[in-house]
């Protein structure tokens, strides 16, 4: 099968252990998408040619979820992550997300092994 622009795809990468109603668990997948439009397309121009195909073509995106542990190997491979402000429920700096930036299906299994859809 080609590839094609019509595989790339966005992942959010939630913790499973995250305590949240469904607005919150909104919010903090929110706070992941801006802050790596923000990282990528300011920071990272490797990305824009993708960026671009992927806005042109729905915007697909898939949110996961996975244990902490998991989440902390995709930041730390430099991925954007989002940590709670410990306001509610989660203590101040809780893993809450992680984010990778849209990419190929392909590119992207290795990367998501291990977590489910949410």
């Amino acid at each position: 099968m080609k590839q094609t622009d019509q595989d790339i795809v966005q992942y959010y990468a939630v913790n499973e252990q995250l305590v949240a109603n469904p607005g919150k668990l909104a919010v903090q997948v929110a706070h992941a998408a801006a802050t790596m439009t923000l990282h990528y397309l300011l920071n990272d121009s490797r990305y824009y040619e993708v960026f671009q195909a992927w806005l042109n073509n729905g915007q697909k995106k898939v949110v996961l979820q996975g244990p902490e542990e998991r989440l902390r190997q995709l930041a730390n491979e430099g991925f954007p992550s989002i940590r709670d402000a410990g306001l509610m429920e989660n203590p101040e700096g809780f893993l809450t997300v992680v984010v990778l930036p849209p990419m190929n299906k392909k590119v992207a299994e290795e990367r998501i092994a291990g977590l489910k859809v949410l």
